[in-house]
């Protein structure tokens, strides 16, 4: 993005005192903003994607408000570039914590076995005897009842029956972590220097703080007219429809809840649903992946429809991927042959890397990273190494640990390449690792100890919505684009792990006790016997594996086959794509076209891309970029219309006291 890069003459901007106070703002405000808007509130979701509402809000207001207040008191106090980066480094990386990211589903996945064990679910008989107690708190003396149920009064929160289980979890998690911001540093220049990918969403960021220090007083990409139409658009819509909070009667605007293509039954549904932010990303990314999205997306469909018209579709249901098996395979198939072909690619890279880390290589210059390659690489290395200490402590044996961090990390390389190529906002996996590993070697070659070492591991990656290696990937490129001194990144993406991990947990656990956290009445909490929940699902799922072994205890061949079908299909659509110049169609949207967050934003891609190649085909590069402005409003204009929702939800629709349910407003999120 040659048109992106800064050309001012600065030394390379390091953490400031300032810069780091904003970026703790920016850090506590999406991780404590986060659960309290989902679970109490119930406005919008703060932290669900990989550009998420709870960090643009407050950068757009630190930009433009209080960035312009010190710019009047004098305009050398402006914050630097650097230092804005460096804010929204710290609140993107801190956002990959709260919620759907790391401590939702850890704290009530593993708060679940002991308070919804019934007669009904078994777990007694099937998970117990085989579950690690050292990861799971008791309830001896109700303290997880008191944390689903309220705590009663005059009673003292039981931190400390939390304290030995979350040591563990969280050891694993910091490892998981650094294991990905080493595999960033190894893969960075491969992405970023030999393939040349995109990064579509480092614009947004890169465009709110270019100019910021200079002699005016309006961030530059609020002086564009063209950016004003944009911009007031979609805050018109959200204006509009916040009058009928308050009056029932008002006719809304409803943008997201448009009827589906009409389609024979057995289809699956085409939504016409306009996100306003998502149409404003989709103008940035290159019109070979825009296409990619909706096209393989409308082949999805049809698929789908052929499958079940014959008959051949896969029995059963798979944890959290809402397709129809047989593609949710074929699309995991694909993303598999995706990662696998473009570490291929990098192995000329891969093998500098670890020479220089190995033999200290002069001629390999690692200068520019975040840390050193032989850093990067023997904490690889030491950390791969701990996690299967860890997992095989939790009774997952070698060989399932083996298939397991496969299916991990062509999740976590897999989604992070896709978003920082095809700047993808709403993202997930078309399966999750364990779901897999059951359907590929069987109950009989996992055992009852590792079938249930794998409903534990839901606990850390299940309905994951942001990755934390896509936020690192992203902080990486900033640091290129912003001159931001690489050492200070870390510090930074430390700081903001640690911090927001701290307060997320805090939050979560206290609100819980205050109010209950059943009382939520939201998914990730939910529960009971034999009702499904995000508390029960994984061990519900497991339970249902051991008990019917007809449909489990052997590998799975029609799964295999439909995988191995998409990863045909990925490596013949690579290939054309390398051949030949000419081919419009980037294999991308293949791997992520059976997922539900496509599925919503897929006709708004749609829209972008038609928009967009009109635009390239009347005025080219040029008329590209003086209209791309206004794209830049679409999407701050309905964050901040989402913001000022929120605000407006706190203020006038929550509960009598901060931790009693509300009544907020859904604008934003999936």
């Amino acid at each position: 993005m040659p048109e992106l890069e800064l050309t001012a003459d600065e030394r390379p901007g390091g953490l400031t005192l300032r810069a780091l106070a904003l970026g703790l703002v920016a850090v506590l405000t999406v991780n404590i903003g986060a659960p309290y808007s989902k679970y109490i509130l119930h406005s919008s979701l703060l932290a669900c994607d990989y550009f998420p509402l709870g960090v643009i809000f407050p950068f757009f207001v630190i930009v433009t408000v209080v960035n312009v207040l010190l710019k009047l008191v004098a305009r050398r106090f402006a914050l630097k570039p650097s230092e804005l980066a460096l804010i929204f480094i710290m609140g993107l990386v801190g956002s990959t914590i709260p919620t759907f990211g790391l401590t939702g589903y850890l704290i009530s996945n593993i708060a679940a076995p002991y308070y919804f064990a019934s007669p009904e679910n078994e777990w007694e008989k099937y998970i117990f005897p085989h579950m690690a107690d050292w990861l799971i708190p008791t309830n001896a003396h109700r303290e997880l009842t008191y944390f689903f149920e309220g705590l009663p009064k005059g009673e003292a929160i039981p931190w400390g029956v939390w304290l030995g289980p979350l040591f563990w979890w969280l050891s694993l998690a910091g490892t998981v972590f650094f294991v990905s911001l080493c595999i960033i540093v190894i893969l960075r220049k491969q992405w970023v220097e030999h393939e040349r990918l995109v990064f579509p969403l480092a614009e947004v960021p890169l465009e709110l703080v270019r100019d910021s220090d200079d002699g005016r007083l309006l961030p530059g990409f609020m002086r564009p007219t063209i950016f004003w139409f944009g911009f007031g658009l979609p805050l018109f819509v959200v204006g509009w429809n916040m009058v009928g909070y308050w009056i029932t009667s008002w006719p809304t605007i409803n943008l997201l809840s448009w009827r589906v293509v009409p389609l024979p039954k057995g289809y699956g549904q085409i939504l016409l649903n306009i996100y306003f932010p998502i149409v404003g990303f989709a103008y940035l990314i290159n019109l070979d992946v825009a296409l990619s999205v909706w096209l393989f997306r409308v082949v999805d469909v049809v698929e789908e429809g052929i499958f079940n018209q014959f008959g051949i579709a896969c029995k059963g249901n798979d944890p959290y991927s809402e397709a129809a098996p047989a593609v949710a395979w074929q699309a995991w198939g694909a993303m598999v042959v995706m990662v696998i072909v473009g570490l291929v690619m990098a192995r000329r890279h891969i093998k500098q890397v670890f020479r220089k880390a190995f033999t200290g290589a002069r001629d390999v210059d690692d200068s520019d990273e975040l840390f050193s390659y032989r850093t990067a690489v023997f904490g690889l290395l030491l950390g791969l190494i701990y996690i299967c200490v860890w997992l095989y402590g939790a009774g997952m044996p070698p060989h399932v640990i083996a298939l397991f961090l496969f299916g991990v990390f062509v999740g976590y390389i897999g989604v992070t390449r896709i978003v920082v190529e095809g700047g993808l906002v709403y993202l997930r996996t078309p399966l999750i690792p364990q779901p897999f590993v059951l359907r590929v070697l069987g109950t009989q070659a996992i055992g009852e100890k590792g079938l249930v070492s794998l409903a534990q591991s839901m606990s850390w990656y299940c309905d994951v919505k942001c990755f934390f290696m896509a936020g690192v990937a992203h902080a990486a490129k900033l640091a290129d684009l912003i001159r931001v001194r690489k050492r200070a990144v870390v510090w930074a993406i430390v700081i903001a792990v640690v911090v927001g991990t701290v307060s997320s947990m805090w939050f979560t656990l206290y609100a819980g006790y205050r109010e209950g956290a059943y009382n939520y009445g939201d998914w990730i909490f939910m529960g009971g016997g034999l009702k499904v929940g995000g508390a029960t699902y994984p061990l519900l799922y497991f339970t249902e594996a051991m008990k019917t072994p007809v449909d489990f205890a052997s590998p799975d061949t029609q799964r295999i086959l439909y995988m191995g079908i998409g990863g045909a299909a990925m490596a013949v659509l690579t290939v054309l794509r390398l051949a030949f110049h000419w081919w419009p169609v980037h294999p991308l949207g293949l791997a992520v076209c059976s997922t539900l967050p496509i599925r919503c934003t897929a006709f708004s891609v749609f829209l972008a891309w038609a928009a967009k190649s009109i635009i390239m085909r009347l005025g080219g590069i040029r008329l590209y970029r003086s209209i791309k402005p206004f794209f830049i409003g679409l999407i701050v204009g309905h964050f901040t219309g989402c913001g000022i929702s929120f605000v407006v939800d706190m203020i006038f629709f929550s509960g009598q006291t901060f931790l009693q349910s509300g009544r907020g407003h859904f604008l934003y999120g999936w």
